[in-house]
């Protein structure tokens, strides 16, 4: 990115600490064709070994560079060394700052796009900045009660993500680690009733077969800590 555009973003180094409005999470099947979507794929040090991988969909309204809302997709495991991690491989904001920041803090591969959101933030129309029509389109309605949840909870190896290193980064050797934290308002069913997108910017809903029910998270915080440096 330009350097005249990186002097009008604000600079906010990790931690980060976001309060949230609403997320969902849903389960996909694995498939391989997914990598075609991964912006750096690293087949020799870090391969991609499958499983079932997630989609997120959050509104954070407050952060360290503002509002903003995100579609995330992992699409699985990789290997890395003797273990496996999670991987962010795409990822859309709606904040410029969040995008910079994000693949400066933690090597996320971010890129910007527009939200409509409708219907209580239980509808979601996803845009390229100058599209005119969606590459993605969300409905989901929330089932059940929320209680109360803390991901200490959580094993940390399903909160921790390894990133490879940005095409901008000079050392092509060094990963970042990232063991996440949250604590809020946990919805146990969330139906999934519609999932559309234009297969070009993420996978096709034909190719990324999605579980019906996922989960939710409401008034809730999440915490983005310093990465963890690990050398191949």
């Amino acid at each position: 990115m330009a350097d005249n555009t990186d002097d009008k973003v604000k600079d906010a180094p990790a931690p980060w600490t976001l309060k949230g409005e609403v997320a969902y999470g849903f389960m996909h099947g694995s498939r391989p064709a997914q990598e075609l979507f991964n912006e750096n794929p690293d087949p020799i040090q870090s391969p991609f070994r499958g499983g079932m991988g997630g989609l997120l969909l959050i509104r954070y309204t407050d952060s360290p560079v503002g509002p903003y809302d995100e579609l995330i997709l992992m699409p699985g495991s990789y290997q890395f060394h003797d273990s496996t991690y999670y991987r962010i491989s795409q990822i859309y904001v709606s904040s410029l700052d969040s995008v910079i920041n994000g693949r400066r803090n933690w090597g996320i591969p971010k890129k910007l796009a527009r939200f409509s959101w409708k219907d209580n933030n239980t509808y979601v129309e996803i845009f390229l900045p100058d599209a005119n029509e969606p590459f993605c389109t969300i409905r989901v309605q929330p089932r059940l009660y929320c209680l109360p949840a803390n991901s200490a909870l959580i094993p940390s190896s399903f909160r921790t993500i390894l990133q490879p290193p940005l095409e901008e980064n000079d050392n092509k050797n060094t990963y970042l680690k990232t063991i996440l934290s949250s604590n809020g308002w946990f919805r146990p069913v969330v139906q999934l009733t519609e999932f559309r997108t234009d297969g070009k910017e993420i996978p096709s809903h034909e190719s990324l077969p999605m579980y019906t029910y996922g989960v939710g998270y409401e008034a809730f915080t999440l915490i983005f800590p310093k990465v963890e440096e690990v050398v191949y």
